[in-house]
C-alpha cells in the first residue's frame, strides 16, 4: 500500500511540474537559448567578432546621450551622423537578430544612450522563420535599457528581379514588418519607422534608383530617404509622442 501511495505521489508531482512548465515560459526560454547557441556558430562570422572587438574599443568613450545605431550592413553603410549629431554606428555586415542579442550586453554605452535605433532582420530570412525573428525582436527589446526610447526600423524591401535568391522575399518582409509594427505599438518606449513605401516601384520592388545595383542595399539616394524618416521618428521619440494601443494591458517587461 505504501509503495502504491509513493508511486502515485511521484506521478502526481511529475504531472504538476509538467503543468507548471507548460503554463510558464520556461520551456520557451530554454528553446530560445538552444536556438541561439546552435545557430550562432553558423551565423557569427570572423568578421562579426572582429567588428565587435572594434566597437568595444570605442564603447567606453561614447558620450552620454548619444544615439546608438545597431544593425547589419544597412546600418554599417549608413552615415549616422547625417541622421543626428553624436550618433554611433554599431552596424555589422551580415549580422542577424542572434548576433545582436549576443553583443548587446557588451555595450556599456547603451545604459547612457539617448536613443537606440535597431535595424536588423534581413539576414535572418535564411536562418529562421518569421516567428523566430519576431521572438528575437522581443528578446532584443527586453535586453535594452527600459528607460530610453528604442526605435525599430522595418526590414527594407528588395528588388526581387535582381536575383533568384530574392524571389518571394518581399512578402515575408511585409509580414514581418506588420508584426513588428504591432509589437512596438504596445509599449510606450518602443517606436517603429518604415521607409519601405517610399522606396518601392509600382510592383512593390526596391526601385532601381534607390539601390546600389544588387537589389538589396541602398545607395546614397535611398539612404537619404531613410535618413529623413529616421529623423522624423527620432524627433517623435524625443518628444515622447506616439499612439499606444492598450499599453496598460501590455506586459513586455
Amino acid at each position: 500500500m505504501r509503495k502504491q501511495l509513493a508511486i502515485a505521489y511521484i506521478i502526481s508531482v511529475h504531472v504538476f511540474l509538467g503543468f507548471v512548465l507548460v503554463k510558464s515560459d520556461f520551456l520557451e526560454q530554454v528553446l530560445n537559448k538552444l536556438e541561439l547557441n546552435l545557430t550562432s556558430k553558423h551565423e557569427l562570422t570572423e568578421f562579426y567578432h572582429d567588428m565587435v572587438g572594434y566597437h568595444l574599443r570605442m564603447d567606453g568613450n561614447v558620450p552620454n546621450g548619444s544615439i546608438i545605431f545597431i544593425g547589419d550592413s544597412f546600418i554599417q553603410g549608413l552615415c549616422v551622423s547625417a541622421v543626428a549629431p553624436e550618433s554611433v554606428n554599431y552596424g555589422i555586415g551580415g549580422d542577424t537578430t542572434v548576433g545582436v542579442l549576443q553583443r548587446l550586453t557588451s555595450y556599456s554605452s547603451l545604459n547612457q544612450a539617448g536613443i537606440v535605433v535597431v535595424a536588423i532582420g534581413f539576414n535572418d530570412l535564411k536562418f529562421r522563420d518569421n516567428n523566430g525573428i519576431l521572438r528575437n525582436y522581443s528578446a532584443i527589446a527586453e535586453q535594452m535599457p527600459h528607460n530610453i526610447p528604442i526605435i525599430f526600423s522595418a526590414v527594407l524591401p528588395v528588388n526581387e528581379k535582381k536575383h533568384e535568391n530574392l524571389h518571394g522575399r518581399n512578402q515575408r518582409i511585409q509580414a514581418i514588418n506588420t508584426e513588428l509594427k504591432a509589437f512596438t505599438m504596445k509599449s510606450k518606449n518602443l517606436f517603429f519607422v518604415n521607409v519601405g513605401p517610399f522606396l518601392i516601384d509600382v510592383q512593390g520592388n526596391l526601385a532601381d534608383e534607390y539601390h546600389d545595383g544588387d537589389g538589396v542595399h541602398l545607395n546614397a539616394r535611398g539612404n537619404n530617404i531613410w535618413i529623413i524618416e529616421l529623423q522624423k521618428t527620432i524627433k517623435k521619440a524625443k518628444q515622447g509622442t506616439k499612439l499606444v494601443m492598450d499599453s496598460a494591458a501590455f506586459h513586455l517587461r
